[in-house]
């Protein structure tokens, strides 16, 4: 009698778990995690910032619908959509500002933390 072997293909759909251990892949429903934003996206690749799972220089590591990724940068891998805060953290290391502090939308100076969005989750 032989034995059987499973082979477990991984793909995109399954992904593992990001650092606040949510399940990553377009398999997940999940919301935009633009503070406010009740559009309803998944954890794959399509909606991730920077094109990617997991944050790196210019993109975190969170999940947005097309509202809230219209930002495009260019890198050495091409052109990325990213989110609004990204974007900000681009133009400030660009200009050579302090990446502390930016300016909001009324042109109030307020202390820049891409970390403070506030986290959904999916029921």
């Amino acid at each position: 009698m032989g034995f059987f072997l499973q082979e477990r293909h991984v793909g995109w759909a399954d992904c593992g778990t990001d650092s606040r251990g949510r399940p990553i892949g377009y398999a997940f429903p999940a919301w935009c995690d633009e503070e406010g934003c009740t559009a309803k996206i998944d954890r794959g690749l399509s909606y991730a910032c920077g094109g990617m799972h997991g944050g790196d220089e210019i993109s975190c590591e969170n999940y947005f619908c097309e509202k809230h990724r219209l930002n495009f940068v260019v890198d050495g891998s091409g052109a990325r959509q990213i989110c609004g805060a990204c974007a900000k953290l681009a133009l400030i290391r660009e200009e050579g500002c302090d990446p502390g502090w930016i300016e909001d939308a009324d042109g109030t100076i307020i202390p820049f933390d891409p970390a403070r969005r506030r986290k959904k989750e999916t029921s």
